[in-house]
This record gives structure tokens, C-alpha cells and sequence, in this order.
């Protein structure tokens, strides 16, 4: 699965305004509110009971993009 370019624009405009992310879920946020209802169901859900995050492959890959294009490692808090 490739990560679509409204996401990859995104990442580079916060990198472009400084305006860093320091864990996932801080840049899970500001994605969200990005991006179209199609791109947003890509992302993980709760779990319904648990409360829980976990992360999915769509997920991985734009923290590795991320991590790649800023040159910092986001927090990842989750549950396998």
C-alpha cells in the first residue's frame, strides 16, 4: 500500500513551517484533519472495548516516511 500524495504534502508542509511532531499520535491528529473521509479510513480505529491504538501497515509507513523526510523518531505508544 502506498501512502497517497494529500499525505505525503502534509508531512512536508510541517516539516517545511517547523512545526515538528513528537509522537504519533500528536501527527495521527493533524492528518486526520487533513485529509479527505476517503484517506481517513485508512487509518486505525480503537478498539471498541479496550480503548486501545494499534497500528496498522498504512500507519507504519507514514511514521517511516516521517521519520525519514524529519529526521526524528515519533513516540509510538501501542498496544500489539
Amino acid at each position: 500500500m502506498d501512502i497517497p500524495d494529500k499525505i505525503i504534502q502534509e508531512i512536508d508542509a510541517l516539516i517545511k513551517n517547523d512545526l515538528s511532531c513528537e509522537d504519533w499520535m500528536e501527527l495521527k491528529r493533524y492528518l486526520l484533519k487533513c485529509v479527505n473521509t476517503e484517506l481517513r479510513t485508512k487509518f486505525s480505529t480503537r478498539d471498541p472495548k479496550t480503548k486501545r491504538q494499534s497500528l496498522n501497515d498504512f500507519e507504519k509507513k507514514i511514521i517511516d516516511l516521517y521519520e525519514l523526510s524529519a529526521g526524528v523518531k515519533l513516540r509510538v505508544y501501542y498496544d500489539k
